[in-house]
């Protein structure tokens, strides 16, 4: 440590393995500067492998054009590549490296193994911490192998801030899946711990999106839309198809994978009003320009770009898009087939999609019919089928014990009492008194034994739904007939992580893996979750815990987020029972805001009315 105030040069060791730290972070970044060197070297064939989330192991063989010994050698040296020779050549890159930094890198940080052949002679080169210890001839068939050892062995800190090694397997995974789409004409080959995760041969931008986004059935290729000079392809789903975030969402500039919030946002410009709110469809865009109209080193990871017309090009991805979007015939409504009158639930496979009808309706027509439906809904609602008060009165005749209550979620707070009437409701103290109506379908008035009492029953509800769910108060209901869908290999890893979890919650979750594709069957889920929530309620979850450096809800906040859909709402019709019940719930838990902030119930004392009625 320098502990005085004269400025010193750094040594060599630590300017090393801090350049190293720029390019190298965990292991997916390694595989994605092999694989990259890979396609520079013009392979037809890459071969991937990591053991222990690629901590301990990675490896990337291709059938490239190889080294000669001379090459192998400077190759781990800093700043050498074949990729540029001057300054005017950053500014026309077509290859994916040029800065000569990656096996140098790697090498400071890591036990490398490099084996290459170009065809006339084969060599072995060994490096142990930026050290080349040894270089040896070898036989190998045309190309390189690269092993990699023990990433940051010799930098423990480094090591220690890994993530586990699900998520950094996945990590890798998905920069796999990301070479897949943007090189469909090279074949892949993708191991984990010997365990095959994608073998897919050579093809098209089509059938690898189809591989990687399984759960899509309805989209569209975007055929070479040319605006000036930027030109814009690639896949785009129906607005139908969709997540809550913008996982689905890849770009590509030049075939190079970079992330830009804005480019997300002209894409979505381009759907326009066919999107629901909240939601983002899957893409995947590739975007090409001039190399001289692209920066593509601004940054350590060439993660992301800066283009020279920012403008035009978010203008001309917003308008490919809303052409594309112009081939989708309306919306589309699937109807499932039912044999022998054994309904089959919803799940969107393949399978399904064969046996059944698909009927393209005119946009203008469904939405004419939703505003009749919904203006229709708010004087006669119908109770949802499969909504019971089963289990919400399951208690002792003696309460237990009640803490204060705590809001469970920390992004709403609850709304404060009336100016007019500021009384704080305790519902411990309620006691009814004589009958009860209910206003609006959407409040029960009761009278209590100092005054008159106001309930929103729809919020009451979630919020008793919220705790049964927090306490593990629901059954575990098997499915006759399980639900089936198909997942990317990413998603499929993100589940093998949460599984135990889920099954606390009641989900009983099988994965069934093939080299290529990975498909769900859902054989339980909790009683509080209807069966057409089933997959849009696991997908969420897997959703939100894919990207693991984003603070992800919890599997019982998005649970009950669904959950609370089932809860009695404005419009159903209560019973004298029903309305008990809820209200015994509410006292005996203590209850005074649903899950979302929102206060459950108000209170007029008899002395406030007569204040304001000057009775006294």
């Amino acid at each position: 440590m320098n502990d005085g105030r004269r400025i010193i040069k750094l040594p060599e060791e630590v300017v090393s393995k801090i350049a190293a730290g720029e390019v190298v972070v965990n292991p997916a970044s390694v595989v994605k500067e092999l694989v990259e060197n890979s396609i520079d070297a013009g392979a037809s064939n890459i071969e991937v492998q990591i053991k222990d989330g690629g901590k301990s192991y990675i490896k990337v063989s291709d059938n490239g054009s190889g080294m000669s010994k001379e090459d192998l050698l400077l190759a781990v040296q800093r700043y050498t590549t074949s990729k540029i020779s001057s300054i005017e050549d950053i500014y026309n890159i077509t290859s994916y490296g040029f800065r000569g930094e990656a096996l140098a890198s790697i090498g400071e940080v890591s036990r490398l193994v490099i084996t290459t052949s170009n065809g006339n002679e084969s060599n072995k080169l060994e490096m142990v911490g930026g050290k080349v210890v040894r270089v040896s001839e070898t036989l190998r068939e045309r190309g390189t192998t690269v092993e990699v050892f023990d990433l940051f062995f010799n930098i423990p800190a480094r090591r220690k801030f890994l993530s586990s090694e699900k998520i950094e397997r996945r990590m890798v995974t998905e920069v796999i899946e990301r070479f897949l789409l943007t090189k469909p004409e090279i074949k892949f080959l993708f191991k984990v711990d010997n365990e095959i995760i994608y073998n897919a041969p050579s093809s098209n931008l089509l059938e690898r999106f189809k591989l990687i986004f399984p759960e899509v059935k309805s989209f569209e290729i975007i055929e070479d839309c040319k605006d000036g000079i930027i030109r814009v392809s690639g896949i785009i789903s129906s607005p139908q198809f969709f997540r809550k975030n913008r996982s689905g969402q890849l770009f590509f500039v030049n075939g190079r994978f970079v992330l830009d919030n804005l480019l997300h946002i002209a894409l979505e410009r381009g759907y326009g009003e066919a999107l629901i709110e909240g939601t983002h469809p899957f893409a995947v865009i590739f975007i090409e320009v001039s190399p001289r109209e692209v920066d593509v080193n601004i940054h350590p990871q060439k993660l992301q770009v800066k283009f020279s017309e920012p403008r035009m090009v978010y203008d001309a991805i917003a308008r490919c898009v809303r052409d594309t979007l112009r081939k989708f015939e309306g919306f589309q409504m699937l109807v499932e087939k039912i044999e022998n009158h054994v309904p089959k639930p919803f799940a969107p496979t393949s399978d399904n999609q064969d046996e059944s009808k698909i009927f393209h309706i005119n946009n203008e027509t469904v939405f004419r019919d939703v505003e009749r439906i919904v203006e229709r809904s708010e004087t006669h609602r119908v109770r949802e089928p499969g909504y019971s008060f089963e289990g919400v009165t399951g208690y002792e005749e003696k309460y237990r014990n009640v803490q204060n209550y705590e809001k469970p979620f920390d992004f709403t707070t609850s709304k404060q009492p009336s100016v007019l009437f500021p009384h704080v409701v305790s519902p411990t103290n309620l006691e009814k008194v004589g009958e009860f109506t209910i206003i609006k379908n959407r409040y029960i008035l009761f009278e209590d034994s100092d005054g008159i009492v106001i309930v929103d029953f729809h919020a009451a509800h979630e919020r008793i739904i919220y705790e049964q769910l927090k306490e593990r108060q629901f059954q575990v209901v098997n499915l006759l007939i399980p639900v089936e869908f198909s997942i990317g290999k990413s998603f499929a890893s993100v589940l093998e992580s949460l599984e135990d979890e889920l099954k606390e919650f009641g989900f009983n979750v099988t994965i069934v893996k093939s080299e290529n594709s990975a498909k769900v069957i859902l054989k339980s889920i909790p009683s509080a979750l209807k069966i057409t929530q089933a997959q849009e309620t696991l997908m969420e979850m897997l959703e939100e815990h894919r990207v693991p450096f984003n603070k992800p809800k919890s599997i019982l906040h998005v649970l009950a987020s669904k959950a609370c859909k089932t809860a009695v709402k404005t419009g159903d019709k209560l019973s004298e029972d029903e309305v008990k019940m809820l209200l015994d719930e509410i006292k005996r838990r203590n209850l005074l805001t649903c899950p979302h902030g929102r206060p459950i119930m108000m209170k007029i004392t008899f002395d406030q009315l007569d204040s304001y009625f000057e009775r006294r």
